[in-house]
């Protein structure tokens, strides 16, 4: 007499046989990650902090619906109990910010990264050059204390002080 199974038991069987023929996910995402790079994590909350001032605004980045979000003080705020423009910025917020940064472009990031590609191939730096259209406008010049702050970040050769030019520089929106 056959063996009758039920629709979940060949269900598992099938599944079984299929993860024996061939990598596990989470060797395929090790294997995947080991070939993309990203900036320096320890390196990004001083270019955060010159992102939020020059692009975390509540009606640009600091918004959700934006596929660049930027978290922290004076803009969007990881918690509901953190008030914009009140309470500094948090290190979930500043990994958030880093993570929807790295993720927007992965590929060309990790070759500006690991093999010091053009950084104009980023829609970051097109857009915050404004080489690209950017419904916030230009946001810096090539050379300057934001442009400098963020290539240097990308290209590994991170130099905190354009980055302090960017949030020591009078604003106008300071009082």
């Amino acid at each position: 007499m056959p063996l009758k199974l039920t629709f979940a038991a060949r269900s598992a069987m099938v599944t079984l046989l299929l993860v024996g023929c061939g990598p596990s996910l989470e060797d395929q995402t090790r294997e995947h990650r080991a070939v993309l790079q990203a900036p320096s994590w320890d390196d990004f909350p001083e270019v955060g902090d010159a992102l939020q001032l020059s692009c975390a605004t509540l009606d640009c980045h600091g918004q959700v619906g934006r596929n660049l979000r930027i978290y922290g003080y004076g803009g969007l705020r990881l918690s509901a109990f953190d008030s914009p423009a009140g309470d500094p910025t948090t290190d979930l917020e500043y990994l958030a910010s880093y993570e929807s940064l790295v993720n927007l472009e992965p590929e060309a990031l990790s070759s500006v990264v690991a093999l010091q590609a053009d950084p104009d191939q980023l829609a970051l730096v097109r857009k915050t050059r404004g080489l690209e259209h950017h419904k916030g406008g230009q946001r810096a010049r090539v050379g300057d204390a934001l442009d400098r702050c963020i290539v240097l970040w990308l290209t590994g050769t991170f130099d905190p002080n354009p980055c302090s030019e960017v949030v020591d520089a009078t604003h106008p929106d300071s009082p």
